[in-house]
């Protein structure tokens, strides 16, 4: 039993998965465990000494003991939790409950006299297919939490990778994405952004890497690879300078470009010399600094909340904005943006793909809509691929809107094209008739 929690120990978890690795020998459910660490724990207890350190440690047991289902709750050790879930039905509803167990610390702690918030990065491991002994759960639940960390935390990554790639073939991918900057095997993509009423607001910046062998791999995946091996803060930089280069010449050629809009990895944005660099290729390019906007996840921005804020207002004083990207995936409410110079909020496409599914997302996404607003935030729906989720994002009065139904990402040359016949998307949007701009389909939510 751990002494200041009252939890299970270490010892204690392993024999509890031991007994349940033993009683699934007849059976084919599965179970799941998941590892919590508190983020950036250390920073607590230097702000408000060991003792205030223990007392949110002990608040934090009490929210995960009243967590609902079946679960069994241990302390590790240090600001590590363990929370066992059994049954679990699959992957995806293991991976919900570990989701909704960060959630856990959306509500501050009050701790001597202080409201508190915190975040945690939490790790999945699943029996059988994670491993069929307490050790192997543990430590795959533990890698999988620290990788979670790496990203800047307040999320959930599970242990298994889908097989997509054997122990050679990854070694080859890393290897070739190490040498693909100086071997110019990167391009952009362009996806367009369009207004409400029907006008290009801009695009996002997209990165594809035009390998022969690897073409396939899809750019979430080699992204997550360029931060793990420690190169992509020269790659995102590249894709920043290279947006700028673009957006310029298109300027110059007498072009509406709008607003282009750049991913930042949380790797990236945290670098020493972030600000400078990109103050230096505004300059060098030429690039107007309102025309630029970097968009952050939720984990990259509550990393550290002086400095990030820092950041942000000294390069807007150069007149770039700042998108929050895939808002509501890490599940950090709007209340912890306020204090951050914001400008936009993007929803993230998972919440739009069942927009217009019965019992779907429709009142989640008019709630987030309605609060965003209400703080001054522009709402930008992305993913959306049809008329019905269109007609719903626009009812509920998004600003701005992304997806297939809009546009697939291109390549340099064919967004040109576009950018030289633009009323395409007035016309388009000009079919969703008087209900467009009245928004008047659906009742407003109530905060």
């Amino acid at each position: 039993m751990d002494s200041l929690t009252g939890l299970m120990d270490g010892s204690s978890i392993e024999s509890a998965l031991q007994t349940r690795i033993l009683g699934r020998s007849a059976e084919r459910t599965v179970f799941a465990v998941v590892i919590l660490g508190i983020d950036r724990f250390r920073n607590l207890n230097e702000l408000l000494g060991y003792s205030a350190g223990d007392e949110a440690l002990v608040q934090v047991a009490r929210r995960l003991e009243a967590f609902p289902g079946r679960c069994e709750v241990g302390r590790l050790g240090g600001d590590e939790f363990c929370v066992l879930l059994d049954p679990v039905e699959n992957a995806e509803g293991a991976l919900r409950s570990a989701e909704a167990l960060v959630r856990v610390f959306d509500v501050p702690l009050h701790v001597s006299n202080r409201e508190l918030f915190l975040t945690a990065s939490a790790g999945l491991s699943m029996f059988p297919v994670d491993g069929r002994s307490p050790v192997s759960l543990l430590r795959q639940a533990a890698q999988a939490m620290a990788k979670t960390k790496r990203r800047g935390g307040n999320a959930v990554e599970c242990a298994t990778e889908p097989p997509a790639l054997t122990p050679e073939q990854s070694y080859r991918l890393e290897t070739a994405l190490r040498r693909a900057l100086d071997r110019g095997e990167f391009a952009l993509r362009f996806q367009p952004e369009v207004h409400r009423d029907g006008h290009l607001a801009g695009c996002e910046v997209l990165l594809s890497w035009l390998h022969p062998e690897f073409e396939k791999v899809d750019a979430d995946t080699f992204i997550r690879l360029a931060e793990e091996i420690g190169v992509i803060v020269p790659i995102g930089n590249w894709v920043l300078k290279q947006a700028c280069t673009r957006g310029k010449v298109w300027l110059d050629q007498g072009l509406s470009v709008g607003r282009l809009a750049v991913n930042v990895s949380a790797l990236q944005f945290a670098a020493p010399d972030f600000v400078e660099t990109v103050t230096s290729i505004l300059e060098s390019t030429r690039f107007l600094g309102s025309m630029l906007e970097l968009e952050l996840t939720e984990s990259s921005v509550m990393r550290d909340m002086n400095e990030t804020v820092q950041r942000m207002l000294a390069l807007k004083k150069l007149g770039v904005t700042f998108a929050i990207d895939d808002f509501g995936k890490g599940y950090s409410p709007l209340t912890y943006l306020q204090c951050l110079p914001v400008d936009a909020i993007k929803i993230d496409r998972s919440f739009i793909s069942q927009i217009d599914q019965p019992s779907g997302s429709l009142p989640l996404v008019q709630t987030i809509a309605l609060l965003a607003h209400r703080q001054g935030f522009q709402v930008v729906a992305e993913g959306i691929e049809t008329e019905e989720q269109l007609d719903l994002v626009c009812a509920v009065h998004c600003d701005r809107m992304q997806g297939f139904f809009f546009g697939v990402p291109v390549f340099t040359e064919a967004y040109e094209s576009l950018l030289r016949s633009p009323n395409q998307f007035l016309r388009l949007m000009s079919r969703r008739g008087e209900q467009l701009t009245s928004g008047a389909q659906y009742p407003a939510a109530e905060a």
